[in-house]
């Protein structure tokens, strides 16, 4: 399994992509629309307010979250690092069609042309996370895709039918308690100026256990 050491979350902004409601996997590098820019930008006002500050911001080759990443480290300002393996699950022929027709091909673990299944996209995720988290002390803020946060979970016989919003930061912490899933995660939501830390479902009874 992945190594059970803290760090920090969060999915890029709007892309166009999104807007659109179609399908942008590993390939199709869809741009952020003025609301994802908008979106990188409040919370990089607002990071500071963490208590425990990220030490390194990692993220995606993918421009959507190298551009927020760069948005978010203009307040951190810290050295950033980029990971081939963190671009979104690679879906081939399924680029661009609706989200709704591709979603339940990759519950059900279907390798499209040209593409990735759930476990080949596992194995990448668990992979590039066991490269990163112990090359470096304190959490790492990771900058990436929802297909991350899912892919997670999956590695873990877990699964959870939310979504993963825009921009919204996460820290994973290392909870043995956790059984299924070894993080206890926390999400950051922004109230005003404020950074408000709460308790997000995935530790606990919103987990799935998949069926082997």
């Amino acid at each position: 399994m992945i190594p059970a050491k803290p760090f920090y979350l969060i999915r890029h902004g709007q892309t166009e992509a999104n807007a659109a409601h179609i399908t942008a996997g590993g390939e199709l590098d869809s741009p952020l629309t003025e609301l994802g820019r908008t979106q990188a930008r409040k919370i990089a006002a607002v990071i500071h307010r963490l208590e425990i500050m990220p030490t390194k911001v990692i993220h995606s080759p993918m421009s959507r979250a190298r551009d927020t990443a760069n948005f978010i480290n203009a307040a951190l300002k810290l050295a950033m690092h980029e990971f081939g393996d963190l671009r979104e699950h690679i879906v081939g022929e399924w680029e661009g069609r609706p989200w709704e027709e591709v979603d339940p091909l990759i519950h059900a673990n279907i390798r499209p042309k040209g593409g990735e299944n759930r476990d080949d996209f596992g194995a990448r995720v668990k992979r590039v996370f066991s490269e990163f988290l112990p090359a470096h002390d304190g959490p790492v803020l990771v900058v990436a895709h929802g297909g991350i946060f899912h892919s997670l979970l999956h590695i873990h016989g877990q699964s959870y039918s939310g979504g993963f919003q825009n921009c919204h930061l996460h820290y994973f912490e290392p909870d043995p308690v956790c059984a299924a899933f070894p993080w206890r995660v926390w999400q950051f939501d922004i109230e005003g100026d404020n950074l408000v830390k709460r308790s997000a479902p995935f530790c606990g009874s919103a987990l799935q256990t998949v069926a082997a």
